[in-house]
């Protein structure tokens, strides 16, 4: 079963997206803001993450920076997923983010199906070397 971390700090939207990563099989864990992401990625060993970048206290930038520089989870693939435009190649580069989306472009169900191919395309890597 793969598990998935959704930090994210709107509430109806983090049950909807746990909801449908549940209902489609996914182990599901969830974060309203950075710092309680940052220590359930350090217990739960998400195989991928859903991260906003807009969140109070500890914001999904702040989080990106802590995490790069943890080596005990800087190989988790980190889509972010927000509705702030941002710099997605730059995000991409530099930040350690596997994929940007924008929130308002993807329901729900897509959302499952990208995350779906991306851990299929990492486990055809992963076998392959």
């Amino acid at each position: 079963m793969n598990k998935v971390l959704i930090i994210e700090d709107d509430k109806i939207l983090l049950e909807m997206y746990k909801d449908k990563f549940a209902k489609d099989g996914f182990e599901v864990q969830t974060a309203a803001e950075g710092q309680a992401g940052l220590e359930i990625m350090r217990t739960f060993h998400p195989d991928i993450v859903l991260l906003d970048l807009i969140m109070p206290n500890v914001s999904g930038f702040e989080l990106l920076k802590l995490v790069k520089q943890d080596q005990t989870i800087n190989t988790i693939p980190i889509i972010v997923l927000t509705n702030i435009y941002a710099d997605s190649e730059d995000l991409v580069k530099n930040w350690g983010v596997a994929h940007f989306l924008l929130k308002s472009d993807y329901t729900p169900e897509t959302i499952v199906e990208k995350v779906k191919n991306i851990l299929q395309l990492n486990a055809q890597k992963k076998s392959s070397q």
